[in-house]
């Protein structure tokens, strides 16, 4: 079974209890998603995630979304996550590829609020077919100079995450 895996990446540890799966690697923090690849849609269209956030509060009812770790999520769950902890800057990756063949990727970096539209990847957009090559420099700029998809004991899929995550909890 190949890797699938989403995960919002932030360059802090922050409180999120023992109710959200989510690892402290480094100075970063992972959270990862049961989820397959965001769409972002329209996301292009904003600056700020903030109104992006405020875009997608309009169509959906945060409050309708809990999170709840052993259900499917999707976007809403990490920009939910991101307003109520007051997230500034962070990462959202997607991989996921089947016997070593990439199949889909999505990549977001958001600095200090502003959305760094020279590295948004998603759904094979036309607007960021071009920006795969910034991905590397988006990742050096926020401090990720290590490739956390080789981490397949916590990283191969939402699963392996989810138990992983359990089995650390059990040794606390």
């Amino acid at each position: 079974m190949g890797q699938d895996i989403t995960c919002l990446i932030i360059n802090k540890k922050i409180d999120l209890g023992n109710e959200v799966v989510h690892f402290e690697v480094k100075d970063f923090t992972f959270i990862p998603f049961n989820m397959s690849c965001p769409r972002f849609e329209g996301i292009e269209n904003y600056d700020l995630v903030s109104d992006y956030i405020s875009h997608l509060e309009s169509e959906n009812n945060f409050e309708n979304y809990p999170y709840h770790r052993d259900h499917d999520h999707w976007e809403v769950d990490i920009f939910k996550m991101v307003r109520d902890h007051h997230i500034e800057s962070f990462i959202i990756e997607h991989s996921s590829e089947w016997a070593d063949m990439p199949v889909d990727y999505c990549f977001m970096q958001v600095l200090d609020g502003k959305i760094n539209k020279n590295a948004l990847v998603y759904n094979e957009s036309e607007f960021a077919r071009n920006n795969f090559e910034n991905i590397k420099e988006a990742k050096k700029n926020f401090g990720l100079n290590f490739n956390w998809l080789a981490m397949y004991d916590l990283f191969h899929s939402y699963p392996i995450s989810d138990r992983a995550y359990t089995q650390l909890q059990a040794k606390k």
